[in-house]
């Protein structure tokens, strides 16, 4: 029997059918074409790597220095964080978020102060990270700058990525490692040397990623913060996800929870579009 769905309808009905369709779907114009266009070919232009959820090994990098004590988050309630505090708060929120997803996940964590140091190895427990997290003490920022080269250094002792094959490139890897760096500092501009040999390595890693979540002072005419942003851009080999946000705790929640999407499944930060319903 024939679905009521499919059957013939009248001439009335067929024209108000087809003015809401043009209502729900107006007529792309050339500049959208064109954005899709230049999107496709970017994406082409990506290396073939598997679309899968693969476990992710995700050193997370904390810096616990500040700029001014008295510079704070307030949420809507009228509860106040102190900036490496909510630092604090949203990693506990992407940590257990990412264990729900995978629960193969696993994190390492490598404190930023003055020096780099690396306090717990990969695990795949929350509670092991959080915990250590949670007795991490903040200090003030004495530096002006951020040497990341001793990152790299703790990092080519401490991971292994898994190699890219062309020939293997549909078969997915066993894991993935990605840094993020949680940067709460507006006067400390990090230095990023484009000549270490291991840095250079890490950016032509297809398996490795490095996302970016600046946590700055308001008032950037006091501070350094468009430096501080413009540094770490040289962290990015083209395929990073890199947010800055002020005190504003609606948008840094949402900020760590756009990093939740995994390296592999999603597309270049440019490109993503997280509004909802249909865009055309």
């Amino acid at each position: 029997m024939d679905s009521p769905d499919i059957l013939p309808s009248s001439s009335n009905s067929n024209v108000t059918d087809s003015n809401e369709s043009e209502n729900l779907h107006p007529p792309k114009s050339r500049e959208d074409f064109a954005e899709l266009r230049d999107q496709t070919i970017e994406n082409f232009q990506k290396p073939n790597l598997p679309n899968v959820n693969v476990p992710e090994k995700i050193i997370i990098c904390l810096d616990l220095c500040y700029d001014n004590e008295n510079s704070l988050y307030r949420l809507g309630d009228g509860t106040t964080f102190t900036s490496v505090k909510m630092l604090k708060r949203v990693l506990e929120f992407f940590i257990h978020s990412k264990h729900a997803i995978n629960k193969h996940t696993q994190f390492a964590l490598l404190m930023l102060k003055d020096e780099p140091c690396w306090l717990l190895g990969f695990t795949n427990n929350p509670k092991d990270i959080i915990s250590v997290v949670d007795f991490l003490t903040p200090e003030e920022s004495s530096t002006e700058t951020f040497d990341f080269q001793k990152i790299f250094q703790i990092l080519k002792h401490e991971i292994k990525i898994p190699e890219y094959s062309q020939g293997d490139c549909i078969l997915p890897p066993p894991y993935v490692v990605r840094m993020i760096v949680l940067y709460g500092r507006s006067n400390c501009v990090p230095q990023i040397p484009q000549d270490d040999p291991y840095f250079i390595y890490l950016k032509k890693q297809f398996y490795f990623y490095i996302d970016i979540l600046l946590s700055h002072e308001e008032d950037c005419s006091m501070y350094k913060c468009e430096e501080v942003y413009d540094a770490l851009q040289d962290l990015d080999n083209g395929y990073s996800y890199v947010y800055e946000v002020s005190r504003n705790a609606t948008k840094i929640h949402d900020c760590i929870a756009k990093l939740l999407a995994h390296p592999l499944q999603r597309p270049l930060q440019k490109n993503t579009d997280y509004s909802f319903g249909c865009r055309y």
